[in-house]
Order: C-alpha cells, then sequence, then structure tokens
C-alpha cells in the first residue's frame, strides 16, 4: 500500500484571481441539483406512482447523476420489473449515477445477454459509466465484442475499454473493426467509433492514418478529427496530413488543417504549408490556417507578418483569428503591439475582444502602449481591464492607475476596474498603498471604500488590519462589510478572532449576485481550510450549480481544502468532471485526490484521462490515480505525466510532481534520473522537494 499525505501543493494552483468584478456585474446563478427533500419525493413517486409517473421518476433521478446516490437500490429493485421501459430507464439511471452505484454492477450483468438490444446497449453503457465489472461480465463483454451488430459491438468495445484498459489485446484486436465503421453509412456508429478509437489511445494512431489514403471524404474527415484529437502522440501521420492540404474537398482540407494545428509538430515543415493557405480564396480555409498557426504558439513567430496583414482583411473572423494568433505566438515588437493596440478600435467587438486578449497574453511589453492608450476615453476601461488581466506584470502602469482614479468622476464602471487592476496586479502596486488608506480612512463613496480595502489586501498591506477590524463592527454599507470581512481573513487567517468577525459576513456574501463576490468568497474559506467548515453547505451548493465557472472551480477547491467529508464531496467531485469548463474538471481531480482511497470508484475515469487528455489533464489525473487508487498497475500509468510535469513552467507543479514521484518512483531508474536533472531547478521549493524524493527513490538517508 502506498501513503499519501491529504493535502497538496496541487490545490494552491486553483486559487487563481478571477478577472470579473468583485463588486459589480449581475450574473444569475444557475439552478442548483435537487435537494434532500426533492429526492425523496422522486423516490416516493417510485414506490407509489403509476408506471408514467415512475418513468418519469426515474429519468428525473437518472439526469441528476451522483447527487441521485440514495437512488440506487430503488433503482435496483425495479429492474425486476415487468415493464420494459421502466426497466430500461432504471439501467440509464444507474449508468448515470455512475462510480457511486458500484455495488448495482452486477444486477446490470444480465442484461448483457438479453434479447433486447435496447436493454443490452443500455446495460453495456451503464457499466462503462459505472466503470466496473465483475469477471463474469468482462467475459459477457468481451464476447459482445464479437457481435455482428455493429451498435452493440462498438458499445461493447467502449465499455471494455473504460473497465479493463485500452492495452488488453481484446482491445487492440477490436481496432480494425472500429476503423471501418468510421465509414457506416449510420451517423451514430461513425460517431461512436470515432469516440471509441479516441478512448483506446494512441496504439489506433497507424490504422486511423492508413485511411487517409482512402477516397471516402468521410472517413477522411473522422480519421483527420480523431487525430486531432490524440495530439501530440499523433506527429507520425503529419507527412499524410499535409498530402490533404491539397485535396479538392475545401471540408478535408479544413479537417487537415485544424489536425495539424491540434498535433503540433515539425513546425519547420508544417507552418510554411499553413502559411501558403493563406492565399486560398477561401475565407473558411484561411480562418482554420490562422488558428492551426497560433496553436503553435512561440514557433510561429515567423508568421507574424502575415497575421499583420489579415489585421486589414474585410473578414471579421479573420481579423478576430489574426489578432489571437499574434497574441499566441508571443511577438513582442513594437510594430505588432502598436497593431494590437489599434486593434482595439476595431469597429467589431470580436475584434477588440480579441486583441485585449492577444495584449494580456503578451504581458508586460505591452503595458507601456497600454498605458498610452488609457488616453482614448472610449477605450479606457477595456484597457484598464487588460492591464488587469496582465497582473503583476503591469507594475509599471500602477502610477497611471492611481492618476486615473482621481479622474473618474461619476464613473462608478471604471473606478471599479482600476481597483480590480490595482488588486491583479497585488504585491507589486505597493505604490497604491498611501493611495489605498487615504481612501480608506476618508472615502468619498462607500464602492471607492470597498475597493480600496480589496487592494490593500491584495498588496498584503497588513497595517490596514485594526481599521478593518474596526471597520466591519461600524459600517453600514454592505460592500464594505464584505470587502472588510474578506480582507481579515486574507491578512490574518490565523487569527481567530478575525474569522469570527468575517465569518457571517462571507457566509452571506456567497448569495451575492455578483460572480467574483461569491468566487472571493469562496477563496477566503479555501485560505481558512478547516476552521471555515460552517461554509460546507455553501461550498457544495456552489460546486454544484453556480452560473460562473471561477465560482465551481475555487468551491471544488475549498472543498478540499476544509476537509469536507467524502460522502457529501464525492458527488459534486464526480459530477463536475464532466463539467465544460477545464480548470472546473482539474479542480474536481484535484478534489478527488485529496479523498484519497475513499474515491477509489473513481479511478477508471482518471486512467481515461491518462490516455487521452491534454497535458494538464493529464498531470492532474496522474496526481489523483495514484492517491485514490494506490497500486503499481496506476503508479506506472502516472509515472510518464508526472516527470513531463517536472518541466511544467509553474514551479508549484515541478514541486509536486517531485513529492508523488518520490512516493511512487522507487526502483525506477527513469525516475530517479529526472530527479536528479531537477536538482538543479532554480526555485528553492523545487529544490527541496527534489532531494526529499531523491532520498525516497534511493533510500538514501
Amino acid at each position: 500500500m502506498i501513503a499519501f499525505s491529504r493535502i497538496s501543493l496541487f490545490g494552491l494552483m486553483f486559487a487563481f484571481a478571477c478577472a470579473g468584478p468583485f463588486f459589480s456585474t449581475f450574473v444569475c446563478a444557475q439552478d442548483a441539483p435537487l435537494d434532500g427533500a426533492d429526492v425523496h419525493s422522486l423516490l416516493e413517486r417510485l414506490r407509489t406512482g403509476k408506471a408514467e409517473e415512475q418513468i418519469e421518476a426515474v429519468v428525473q433521478l437518472g439526469a441528476l447523476g451522483p447527487y441521485a446516490q440514495s437512488a440506487i437500490d430503488p433503482l435496483v429493485d425495479l429492474l425486476k420489473t415487468e415493464n420494459i421501459a421502466l426497466r430500461h430507464e432504471c439501467i440509464v439511471a444507474l449508468g448515470q449515477i455512475g462510480p457511486l452505484a458500484h455495488d448495482s454492477a452486477d444486477s446490470l450483468t444480465g442484461f448483457l445477454t438479453s434479447d433486447n438490444e435496447l436493454l443490452q446497449s443500455a446495460a453495456l453503457e451503464s457499466l462503462r459509466r459505472i466503470g466496473t465489472a465483475s469477471p463474469e461480465a468482462q467475459t459477457q463483454i468481451r464476447r459482445l465484442c464479437q457481435d455482428k451488430n455493429a451498435s452493440v459491438a462498438i458499445s461493447a468495445i467502449r465499455c471494455l475499454v473504460m473497465i479493463a484498459g485500452a492495452d488488453t489485446q481484446p482491445m487492440q484486436n477490436s481496432i480494425p473493426r472500429l476503423v471501418t465503421a468510421l465509414g457506416d453509412g449510420r451517423a451514430d456508429i461513425r460517431n461512436e467509433a470515432s469516440v471509441t478509437l479516441v478512448e483506446i489511445g494512441p496504439a489506433v494512431i497507424p490504422a486511423v492514418a492508413a485511411t487517409l489514403s482512402g477516397n471516402d471524404s468521410r472517413v477522411q474527415l473522422k480519421a483527420c478529427e480523431i487525430l486531432g484529437q490524440l495530439g501530440s502522440d499523433a506527429a507520425s501521420t503529419v507527412p499524410d496530413l499535409l498530402k490533404h492540404l491539397k485535396d479538392d474537398d475545401e471540408l478535408v482540407v479544413r479537417a487537415a488543417t485544424t489536425a495539424l494545428g491540434k498535433i503540433h509538430a515539425e513546425p519547420t515543415t508544417v507552418l510554411p504549408a499553413l502559411n501558403a493557405l493563406l492565399q486560398r480564396k477561401s475565407a473558411a480555409i484561411r480562418i482554420i490556417a490562422v488558428r492551426a498557426i497560433a496553436d503553435y504558439g512561440a514557433e510561429a513567430g515567423d508568421s507574424a507578418p502575415l497575421m499583420l496583414k489579415l489585421l486589414s482583411d474585410e473578414s471579421i473572423m479573420l481579423r478576430a483569428s489574426a489578432t489571437d494568433a499574434l497574441g499566441r505566438t508571443g511577438d513582442t515588437r513594437v510594430e505588432v503591439i502598436e497593431a494590437l493596440v489599434k486593434a482595439l478600435s476595431d469597429g467589431n467587438a470580436s475584434v477588440t475582444l480579441s486583441a485585449a486578449n492577444a495584449l494580456s497574453h503578451i504581458g508586460t511589453p505591452a503595458v507601456p502602449a497600454l498605458v498610452q492608450k488609457l488616453a482614448d476615453k472610449n477605450y479606457r476601461r477595456l484597457v484598464v481591464e487588460v492591464l488587469g488581466e496582465i497582473g503583476a506584470g503591469a507594475e509599471s502602469a500602477v502610477p497611471a492607475l492611481i492618476e486615473l482614479l482621481s479622474h473618474v468622476g461619476d464613473d462608478a464602471d471604471l473606478r471599479r476596474e482600476v481597483f480590480i487592476a490595482l488588486a491583479s496586479i497585488g504585491p507589486k502596486a505597493t505604490a497604491a498603498t498611501s493611495a489605498m488608506m487615504e481612501i480608506l480612512q476618508n472615502p468619498a463613496t462607500d464602492d471607492a471604500q470597498a475597493g480600496a480595502i480589496y487592494v490593500l489586501a491584495r498588496i498584503g498591506e497588513k497595517k490596514a488590519l485594526p481599521g478593518l477590524q474596526e471597520l466591519i463592527k461600524v459600517a453600514r454599507d454592505e460592500r464594505v462589510q464584505r470587502s472588510a470581512a474578506w480582507a481579515l481573513v486574507t491578512l490574518d487567517p490565523q487569527n481567530a478572532e478575525n474569522v469570527k468577525l468575517a465569518m457571517p459576513h462571507l457566509l452571506k456574501a456567497t448569495s451575492s449576485d455578483i460572480p467574483l463576490v461569491r468566487k472571493e468568497a469562496m477563496t477566503a474559506f479555501t485560505a481558512l481550510g478547516p476552521a471555515a467548515i460552517a461554509a460546507l453547505p455553501s461550498l457544495l451548493e456552489h460546486a454544484a450549480g453556480d452560473a460562473d465557472a471561477s465560482v465551481r472551480m475555487q468551491s471544488l477547491h475549498g472543498l478540499a481544502e476544509i476537509h469536507a467529508p467524502a460522502s457529501q464531496a464525492l458527488p459534486v467531485a464526480i459530477a463536475s468532471l464532466d463539467d465544460p469548463d477545464a480548470k472546473v474538471r482539474n479542480a474536481a481531480r484535484y478534489l478527488l485526490g485529496t479523498l484519497g482511497e475513499e474515491a477509489h470508484g473513481t479511478a477508471p475515469l482518471l486512467r481515461e484521462t491518462l490516455r487521452r487528455g491534454d497535458e494538464l489533464d493529464r498531470i492532474l489525473s496522474a496526481w489523483a490515480l495514484v492517491h485514490v487508487e494506490p497500486s503499481k498497475e496506476n503508479a506506472q500509468a502516472a509515472i510518464p505525466p508526472l516527470l513531463t510535469a517536472l518541466q511544467h513552467p509553474n514551479p508549484r507543479f515541478r514541486a509536486e510532481s517531485a513529492v508523488t514521484l518520490g512516493t511512487i518512483g522507487a526502483g525506477s531508474n527513469e525516475v530517479r534520473s529526472a530527479l536528479e536533472a531537477a536538482q538543479n531547478d532554480q526555485d528553492p521549493l523545487v529544490k527541496e522537494a527534489v532531494t526529499k524524493a531523491l532520498k525516497a527513490v534511493t533510500n538514501r538517508p
């Protein structure tokens, strides 16, 4: 058994500052999952309702996913019903509940031999989503992988990939059939085969690449899609994809172009070919080419002159894509920055916002030009927002922001954005301290006082603490109270008296209409750790149903840091693995890792991400996997992504990866060599972690 500490440095990675207003924009929260009382009423309808009512209740319970955990036993009981429609919905609902329904897997096994294809397929899909099956069930699934019915066979293959892994012989033997299915006349079969091939992973690349030389454009489109999703693992297919940039079918050209960008390999060969596409008449091809060039980031720097020319193109989408590409290449030349600043004034909002994002990506080199742009009243607020996005790198803009603050007049929106920008610059904005203290003590308006408090806390100015402790008691304005509460626990989280003063206001802030207010409340609970256990209901609610992704992300992280009970945290963590936002999904993986072996049922989901996720997905999934199910097999699967993490630009990732490798890498020469190379890391935190890890893997005292 491998032992791991409960909390890791990865938790720090999810405490990002959000670029929204702390005391501004109205955003409605989305509906949260049904509460316990509603689930109880649905269960009562299962027990007493007519068949139609039971089916409706089962469908609603299934839609709740892991939040319907208490319905598992009643749903299993209903699998014995004579009503086929009701039985089918119960099978589906158990799959939607997911890994928490692992005890129902044996009850689903019998349906694998059903004469009813609908029930059989539903059982396969539900077992896949649950992620576990008995040896008997796996035997049945392997048999179904050979079924004459393509739909059943592909469902069985996909199920077995999840349960038994992609490296088994039956899976390797299934690849030719899946590739053949890419040419099936039925769209659902083609799509399911494509998804399954991606889930199997890099082993499918030779067979998929071979289809590019065929004559079926439908198959070629799917092949490009699959290879693109497999990313850098598909680098060997670049020559084949390049040939299709000259295809007569424009859709194939676009698909191959997109795949090349996602694969991101052989830049010296691929980029000239992509640049050549910019001469095509088709605007769609040129737009896709620009986006693929942007995927190469800094390696596409030589394409900057072409991108600059496109900023005057009549196509709005092309101008927007070109501005984005310039930002992603990181080209800091004066002419590039000036062109992007000029693009802020483009008549189309999408181009303006794309230019703003590009400038924030370029960062510090763009600050002088942005400061000059503050003179343009029409774009002043947007420029301030960009400076805030740049954060600490915009330190040189602090004097200009302070000066602007004294001239905003009645423009409350601009004043708010200046405060947010200064707060985002953080400790580098110490030049603003005296001005903020002056506003704190002699505010012209309540919102200005709230903003100054926010900035002082982000700067880390502890001299403000006495005034904040008094202010939270006497202030009448809710904005001032919540800013003071947040600042108190941010500046001095170990002070029990501050926590006592702040918690009521922070709990109230979780119901604010303003996303950043909710998010910063969750950030405070995260910093307080177990001392904020009273926030558990709010954290669960917002992790599950907040409309703002940054609030959901921070709530998940807060659940980890307050040590939320697994029985309550697991459902929301599992549900969040399907969140549309990548940061939320990774926060969920972090939460699962902190729950340790109590989350062992999620191991198949984490292993799946190891096979096909992007770099960060794989790193976090690897870390979580060896915590939720510490086994030699999982350790071996986790080592490659964790070795990659030793090269990550963020030192906290490098440090935590070293710690985990030290725990799981004993006996691995590859791990030892990588750790030895990492001893020269310039970050002291990483050096310390590497030193300890080396001692662990080499058994040195």
